[in-house]
Order: C-alpha cells, then sequence, then structure tokens
C-alpha cells in the first residue's frame, strides 16, 4: 500500500506589545528535507507577496510601532507551497469600523487556504463584530480574550485550526511554534476546458497561485465563470449604449475584483462600454483586468496624497472629455464601490433628466439620506442639494464645465468630489434614490473609521433588479416643486425637540408630517444653509447631520417608515417657508434650555455612541475555567 508523503513546514508566529511576526522557514517531510527557505515580515508591516521567496530581514520590533502596524495581522499562505499571498494589518486598535473591512476580507479568503492572524500592539479593542465569523471560524479563544491580550491563530479555511494560543498578562513577545502540512492535492486543471478557455484556464489558477483574499476568482470548488456571462438587458437599454462606466482604481486588485464583479453581473451593463483607469498599478492589477477582458489605461498619480488624488481625478476628467467627446454621458466609479443589480437599471430611467432640466447636475447611485431605517421603497427618488457620491452620472457638458472651472479655480478645496459641489454644481441639483444602488465597502486614505460606521457601512442596497421608478418625469423642477408644496401643505404639524422621545407618535399613523425650525443663511459658506442649526434639526431623526447635504431649497425629507415621511422644512432660507400655519413657532436649536439642548448634545446618531468593550474585565483565571468548563 502506497503511503502518502506529508510535507510539512515550520512556521513560526509572534505576537506582543512591539509588534508581531511570521517566520515561514524549512520544509519538512518524513523521508526528505527539503533546501531551507525562510520568509520572514516583521513588525507587522503591510504589504502583499506576489508568491516570490523574499530574502529575510531584520525581525527587532521598535518599541513605539507605528499605528499603521497596530491592530490585527491576516496573512494568507498557499496552502501547497506556504508561500506568502496576502498581507496586511488591520488597525483593530480603533473602535469603529474597521472591524467590517477585516470581515470583508476573511470572507473572501476561500476554501483550503493557510490563514495566520496575530494581535500586534494592540488590536483586540475594535474586533466587534468580526468576533463572530472568527467564532464561526472556529476560534475557541477570540469570543473570550480581553482587550489587551496577545493572540495568534493559524488555521485552515473550512477545514481545522492547527495552531491558537493567547496571553492575557503582558510581556514583550510570545511565540508559537507549530509544522504546518502542505496540501497534495492538484491545482485545477486546465486541460477541462478546450480552446481559448483552457488558455484563459490556466491564466486563472497562475494568478491565484500568487494572490490571496480574491473569493470566486479563486474558488477551487465553484469559481466564477470566465469570462463572465452576458446579463440581461434593461427596457431603456438603449440609453445606456453609448454611456462609458469609468471605474478609478489604483493597486488594491481584492477591492477592484469585487467591485467589477458588481458591475459585470449586473442587468443592463455594457461591458464594452468599461473602462479602468489606474493611478497606481501593479501587475498583480493588470493581469486581472486582462483575466477579465476589461479595458485599461494608467495615469499615473505618484503618490497617495490628497493633492495627487485631486489632480489625479482631474486628469481623468479630462481623459473622459477626450475619449468619449461624443458621448451624452459618462459614469463613474471608484475600485471600492459595490454597485446594485439595479445600478444601470436606475440610470437608464434617471439618466436623460440631466438633458431635460437644466436645474439638474447628476445622478448619484448612492442614496443622500437612505441610511438603516429610512429607507424603505426602491421605487422612490429624490432631488437634492448634494455632492456628486460613490458612483455617480453626469453629461459631458458637467465634464467640460469642471476642466474649464479647474483651469481658473485651482484646488480650493481638499476633496475632488466637494470642489465640484462649491466650485461646479453650485445652486444645481443631484437626482438619488431612497434606497441605495451603490455602497462603498472599501476603507481608503480618506476614510474616517466613526463616520464610515455612522452613514455608508450599514447603508442598505437595492439586491434584485429591474426595478420600475415611480414617476421619475416629475423630478423635473417645476412638477417636483409643486408635489412638494402639496405634500408640505397637507401635512400634520410636529412641535417638539426633534431629540424627544414623544417627537413622533409611535408608531407613526399618518403619512406625512412636517417640521418647521430655525435655519438660516451661512455668512461662511456661499449662502448654503448654517450647519450648526441644520445638523441640530436633522440628527435626531437619524439623517446625515455634519453637512447640509441633501436638502431641496431648505427642505429635507425623512422616510420614517414605509408609510410616513417627515418634511424638515427650515425658515427663513427655504423657499417653502411661506406654507408654514400662523401660529406654528420655529423650534430654535439657540433659544433652547438647558435641558432640552442636552438631548441633542447627547443624542447618538443611530446608536454610535454605545461603546462595549468585550471582556474588559476577564482574567487569564477566568479563562483556564471557561475553558476547563469548570
Amino acid at each position: 500500500m502506497l503511503k502518502l508523503m506529508i510535507r510539512r513546514v515550520e512556521v513560526t508566529v509572534s505576537s506582543g506589545v512591539e509588534g508581531w511576526n511570521l517566520e515561514v522557514g524549512r520544509r519538512i517531510s518524513r523521508q526528505t528535507r527539503f533546501q531551507d527557505i525562510r520568509r520572514r515580515f516583521s513588525s507587522g508591516t503591510s504589504r502583499e507577496s506576489e508568491g516570490a521567496v523574499t530574502a529575510p530581514h531584520s525581525t527587532t520590533p521598535t518599541s513605539a510601532a507605528p499605528l499603521a502596524e497596530r491592530g490585527v495581522s491576516l496573512t494568507v499562505l498557499n496552502q501547497r507551497n506556504a508561500s506568502i499571498i496576502f498581507q496586511k494589518v488591520f488597525p483593530l486598535w480603533q473602535y469603529w469600523a474597521h472591524w467590517a473591512d477585516l470581515e470583508w476580507h476573511l470572507r473572501r479568503v476561500t476554501q483550503g487556504r493557510v490563514v495566520v492572524m496575530a494581535v500586534s500592539v494592540t488590536g483586540l479593542v475594535g474586533l466587534r463584530h468580526a468576533t463572530h465569523l472568527l467564532s464561526r471560524l472556529e476560534s475557541l479563544l477570540v469570543p473570550h480574550l480581553p482587550p489587551g491580550a496577545f493572540w495568534t491563530w493559524t488555521f485552515i479555511k473550512g477545514g481545522r485550526t492547527l495552531s491558537e494560543t493567547a496571553v492575557t498578562t503582558p510581556r514583550s513577545i510570545h511565540r508559537t511554534h507549530l509544522q504546518l502540512p502542505l496540501s497534495h492535492l492538484p491545482c485545477p486543471a486546465s486541460h477541462t476546458h478546450t480552446g481559448a478557455n483552457a488558455l484563459l484556464e490556466d491564466m486563472r489558477w497562475r494568478y491565484c497561485s500568487r494572490r490571496g483574499v480574491m473569493a470566486g476568482l479563486c474558488d477551487e470548488h465553484n469559481p466564477d465563470p470566465l469570462p463572465p456571462p452576458l446579463t440581461p438587458r434593461v427596457t431603456r437599454q438603449a440609453v445606456l449604449a453609448g454611456v462609458p462606466v469609468v471605474v478609478t482604481a489604483g493597486t488594491r486588485h481584492q477591492y477592484l475584483y469585487h467591485t467589477l464583479t458588481t458591475v459585470l453581473t449586473a442587468q443592463g451593463v455594457e461591458p464594452q462600454n468599461l473602462l479602468v483607469v489606474l493611478g497606481d498599478t501593479s501587475q498583480s492589477v493588470t493581469e486581472l483586468l486582462q483575466l477579465l477582458n476589461v479595458a485599461y489605461v494608467t495615469l499615473p498619480v505618484g503618490g497617495g496624497t490628497n493633492r495627487q488624488l485631486f489632480q489625479f481625478y482631474r486628469d481623468v476628467f479630462q481623459l473622459i472629455a477626450e475619449k468619449f467627446s461624443d458621448a451624452p454621458y459618462v459614469i463613474l466609479l471608484d475600485e471600492d464601490v459595490e454597485i446594485s443589480p439595479d445600478f444601470f437599471s436606475f440610470m437608464s430611467q434617471t439618466l436623460p433628466l440631466l438633458q431635460a432640466d437644466s436645474t439638474l447636475c447628476c445622478v448619484n447611485g448612492h442614496a443622500a439620506e437612505g441610511f438603516l431605517g429610512l429607507a424603505h421603497d426602491d421605487s422612490r427618488v429624490f432631488r437634492g442639494s448634494v455632492q456628486v457620491e460613490w458612483g455617480y452620472g453626469v453629461t459631458l457638458g458637467f465634464v467640460r464645465e469642471a476642466l474649464s472651472l479647474w483651469k481658473t479655480t485651482g484646488q480650493n478645496t481638499l476633496l475632488y468630489d466637494f470642489w465640484l459641489y462649491i466650485n461646479v454644481e453650485k445652486y444645481r441639483e443631484c437626482i438619488f434614490p431612497e434606497v441605495s444602488r451603490t455602497r462603498h465597502y472599501g476603507m481608503g486614505v480618506n476614510t474616517d473609521s466613526y463616520l464610515k460606521e455612522s452613514g455608508p457601512l450599514l447603508m442598505p442596497l437595492v439586491q434584485h433588479a429591474p426595478v420600475t421608478l415611480h414617476n421619475v418625469h416629475r423630478l423635473q423642477l417645476d412638477m417636483w416643486q409643486e408635489d412638494l408644496a402639496l405634500n408640505i401643505s397637507s401635512a400634520t404639524v410636529l412641535q417638539s425637540n426633534p431629540c424627544h422621545a414623544s417627537f413622533l407618535p409611535t408608531p407613526p399613523s399618518l403619512s406625512r408630517y412636517v417640521f418647521y425650525y430655525r435655519l438660516d443663511k451661512a455668512e461662511c459658506c456661499d449662502n448654503r444653509p448654517e450647519p450648526y442649526q441644520y445638523g441640530s434639526a436633522v440628527k435626531c431623526l437619524g439623517l446625515w447631520w455634519l453637512s447640509e447635504q441633501g436638502h431641496h431649497r431648505g427642505v429635507t425629507i425623512a422616510r420614517i417608515t414605509w408609510n410616513s415621511t417627515v418634511y424638515l422644512v427650515g425658515c427663513p432660507y427655504s423657499r417653502y417657508c411661506h406654507l408654514r400655519p400662523s401660529g406654528v413657532l420655529l423650534w430654535d436649536v439657540d433659544a433652547l434650555t438647558e435641558d432640552e439642548f442636552k438631548l441633542i448634545e447627547n443624542y447618538s446618531p443611530r446608536g454610535r455612541g454605545n461603546i462595549t468593550i468585550a471582556n474588559e474585565h476577564a482574567t487569564s483565571d477566568f479563562l483556564v475555567e471557561m475553558l476547563s468548563g469548570a
């Protein structure tokens, strides 16, 4: 009987107050000692290996590890040769949002891969909801560890734990040694396919052997089809026929694959119209685009600062104006924005309004106020003063207008999309859905983790298609104003502190409510609404409170249930103030009593103030007792 020879590799994982460390060393079999190969990544440096063997470098961590090296490291190894194919440190010393990014990456590690995780300096405070996923992956310790613990875990995704260790008392370094068994299973064979598909499959599995966290692309049991199959057309497909879809991207090919997958599988997509514009790039990205047969061009950024990104987006606009000069519209996405299956159907029904109504300048797939609890009706669409956001469409005229102003105005704000808002959009408005057709899932250079969790992280996304939108033609200004005035004038007036528990009936019994509050023009900001007054009025209803964006001429719409809507009318700013009944006083944040003001001051939007640190007071004795079943 032939015995299967098990090849093994020595692995050392370290976790401590000065950083983390991983060594993948000598390969060992039962009969033959392989050549000594050592790959080492020290102190939590965030980088990705392309699968090549690298020379060892210093493993001496600094006593003051940079913030970028603090958190929980995630390393993925090729199960056949132990090469490092993905590595990243998630800054889970922060409480907010980064747990979701860790979850996102873990879910996209394919079955059979070897996963190594370790705490670097500190990292369990922000683990939060990701703990549930780690438990389902069969971590025994992580649900019970105190926030200051040092932890390592090596496991096979979809298989078994190889090693899991933790210490709860401070020490400089905590090391774990193990022998990693290598898989003897062969790579998926391309010979089961014919012709061009065989070549494509061969390219796929060579690509996957050197890269991790690629989800269905590299799923050996149920791989995503290549090339992606054609999708059903939408009712107004002709609107999309000449519309380029431009995806701006860099080196984050894991994000890019997910985004492109949602684009290429959405109903109504025109694959030949898709163009990826790369700032920084890598072999991982260009090979991915070749696999997907997606066209791309490169406009080098030369770095990741906001000034360089601002210049990059200006160059993207210039490219669009030159390459697609005859296009009626252009749709723009970023590499970390996923789209709904209904995205192109939504765009096909709304883009023509940009030609029909000169007071409109963009269509956003992102719902300006479509947060959890405020998004109900997939068919409802609004208009309002809001910047282009996370998946939007504009006319080529808008692109050219922006380019002409770029030459004369320069960079008078940090971010290009807000620059467009204050310099190009001005008094024009954008269309946006009640329930979002896009979601910004990634974490980037300008991502604030608290605001991420307060906003787009938990935003509902339409998951079916196609959706027929309700009364799209009535989004044109004259009809919109007529309908809005009718709704406000027939609404029941609310008069109390919007942060008070009794502000709204429970449950709301009427279809329309209206709330009149004091809102002046801001002296600082080109006659936009006064931000403090605006934010104080809207935040207790779950609306975005850190800017005035989303309102239509001083009216903000909150869809509190499927059947109930609150219209917040800010006076004297709003053109709809004449609808306020005589005798109805304006609610004024500047005139509140101290007790009333505390209701606003202490209010936590969508419950984000309830900070709970898991196992905050757990001890090593508690862990021993718990694990022993005593």
